[in-house]
């Protein structure tokens, strides 16, 4: 006891509480004052039995009086609670927000991992729904559809045309090639008729 009551003096003895708010001091000092309270009435023997009489008697009372009204119920204590005991909760939360606040940490996990998988997908396979283009070469074989579509075949099988050579808009085309604009890079492409 005397080892519990000197850590108890230790943690509320006012120098420690030289940083704490108000309230917290004059908690602090009204819990002092209970502590050397208590160990007065531990060290004086007739104080301590007069003690120890009030809680027996107080028990003989409250099991007197707690059968005849609380048939079959467990005997509760009614501490008195002052002002200061009292600690400033939040308001009442509904439902909606108590589930929100359960669930928050899920939801939020969730939406991380959700948008990682899909910003991973997007970084690795980002091209692969559009159209690859290969930059086309001299000498390379093409087909053209009806529209913007060329298509690359090999030059062994049938093909529409030949690229002979490149040219931006300031050079010629060698003889014997048409002038057409295949790509979308700006060149000119010098074609001959395939087989």
């Amino acid at each position: 006891m005397r080892a519990a009551y000197r850590v108890l003096a230790g943690r509320l003895h006012p120098d420690r509480m030289v940083d704490g708010s108000p309230a917290e001091r004059a908690l602090a000092d009204r819990r002092m004052r209970e502590v050397n309270e208590a160990w007065h009435v531990l060290q004086d023997p007739v104080r301590r039995r007069a003690y120890d009489d009030s809680r027996i008697q107080g028990r003989r009372a409250s099991t007197a009086a707690g059968p005849s009204s609380t048939a079959g119920k467990r005997p509760t204590t009614v501490v008195p609670v002052d002002d200061d005991d009292l600690v400033d909760v939040l308001p009442e939360m509904t439902g909606v927000q108590a589930g929100l606040f359960r669930h928050l940490p899920w939801v939020v996990l969730v939406v991380l991992f959700g948008l990682i998988f899909v910003g991973t997908a997007y970084a690795t396979h980002g091209g692969d729904d559009a159209p690859q283009r290969r930059p086309v070469e001299a000498g390379t074989c093409i087909d053209v559809a009806t529209g913007p579509t060329t298509t690359i075949v090999p030059c062994t099988g049938p093909h529409e045309l030949q690229i002979v050579a490149r040219v931006d808009s300031a050079t010629a085309c060698p003889a014997d090639t048409e002038r057409r604009r295949l790509g979308t890079d700006g060149l000119f492409d010098c074609v001959t008729a395939g087989s």
